[in-house]
């Protein structure tokens, strides 16, 4: 795995290893640079890593779902984040108390954005793939400096994969008219 050298973070892609499997890599060009995997296909606890730090997250609770994430080993969550009453948009907080936005930037949801809570963008991940999910991600200097970087970056990845894999859900649920 490359280290996550914020002056080479250009054409950045999240990419789905297999049609059906739970492991994305975020590639710069072949380079490796962060890895996400689900080590059950029914769970939504997943493991990430980059070159020089290693996390799991964890989705609790039903009607009002919380994302945590921990230190990979640790117990002490570092980061939540809690979605609106529509799982449309929620906010992440870092233990530092930092607060962040996530939202869809457009109507179909095929584009979202990280921003702070005064609305300066810092990750936009423009969604890709139909039976592969992957996603180009673009991040401004103010994010390529902020010191977890690295942790946004991956964290947000995983809420939008489990966005997705609710909307999946959710729609073959639906009866066929």
């Amino acid at each position: 795995m490359t280290g996550f050298d914020t002056r080479q973070l250009s054409g950045l892609e999240w990419h789905q290893q297999s049609t059906f499997g739970q492991t994305y890599q975020l590639k710069s060009g072949d380079s490796v640079i962060a890895e996400l995997a689900f080590p059950k296909v029914l769970g939504t606890l997943a493991e990430a890593r980059t070159a020089s730090s290693a996390w799991s997250f964890k989705r609790r609770g039903a009607f009002t779902a919380v994302i945590g994430a921990r230190r990979l080993g640790e117990e002490r969550e570092i980061a939540t984040y809690r979605p609106n009453w529509s799982s449309s948009k929620g906010l992440l907080k870092l233990e530092n108390g930092e607060e962040f936005h996530l939202k869809p930037a457009n109507f179909r949801a095929s584009e979202w954005v990280l921003s702070t809570v005064d609305g300066q963008e810092l990750l936009r991940y423009h969604n890709q793939g139909f039976l592969k999910h992957g996603a180009r991600l673009e991040m401004t200097e103010r994010a390529k400096q902020h010191p977890q970087l690295q942790l946004m970056v991956v964290l947000t990845w995983y809420i939008l994969v489990m966005y997705r894999m609710d909307s999946s859900a959710a729609a073959a649920a639906v009866p066929a008219v």
